[in-house]
């Protein structure tokens, strides 16, 4: 039989050890970024925006190059108030993507961001290959689809986004300084947090 000092032992030793892990935990990763693969890159962006026109190209490159260990993320953030024809744009492309047809429409906007009617809308839809176009019109008005391009919207709103495009990296915001070349900055972070994830999954 154990007596009740042999238990107090026990109690003493038992906390002295969970106290030297947590101790050790803590210097293995104090200061080390966990990075989990594949990244999740998220960008808001507006689809009437000149600028993320220019930046269009560029992030198709980046999720190409690194499509391994990247998962692309196209949130809908229409500035509504300087592009007023572009929520309608983002409406669109959601009820292009319930046909698989996500990339051919915003590739469609972005080349043409001059206002459109939604009867040209409409006709340049139509030329996307495949395309179920009476389908593709329902959903366009669709409360499912608004409740979708709403949802990014207030997600972006939550994180104080006011300017597009905007770019988040494992939920770490992508920040350009004056100068910088944008493509290098975000293929730089993609590698960096890359080659971060790569070591630890070795480890």
């Amino acid at each position: 039989m154990q007596d009740e000092s042999g238990s107090t032992n026990i109690v003493v030793v038992s906390i002295l050890i969970g106290v030297v892990l947590l101790i050790g935990a803590i210097l293995l990763f104090s200061g080390k970024e966990v990075v989990t693969l594949p990244l999740k890159f998220e960008e808001f962006t507006d689809l009437q925006c000149p600028a993320c026109k220019t930046y269009h190209p560029v992030v198709k490159t980046l999720v190409e190059e690194f499509s391994d260990n990247v998962d692309y993320e196209f949130k809908n953030y229409p500035l509504k108030e300087l592009h007023p024809d572009s929520y309608n744009r983002h409406l669109a492309s959601e009820a292009a993507k319930l046909q698989g047809k996500f990339t051919e429409a915003t590739d469609l906007f972005f080349a043409k961001q001059e206002a459109m009617s939604d009867e040209e809308l409409t006709t340049m839809i139509s030329t996307i290959p495949g395309i179920d176009i009476e389908k593709f019109k329902t959903d366009w008005k669709s409360q499912a689809v608004k409740d979708a391009v709403d949802a990014d919207i207030t997600e972006g709103l939550s994180r104080g986004i006011n300017a597009t495009p905007t770019f988040y990296i494992n939920g770490e915001k992508v920040v350009f300084k004056q100068g910088d070349n944008p493509e290098d900055v975000l293929r730089k972070t993609i590698q960096d947090k890359i080659q971060i994830g790569l070591s630890q999954q070795a480890k």
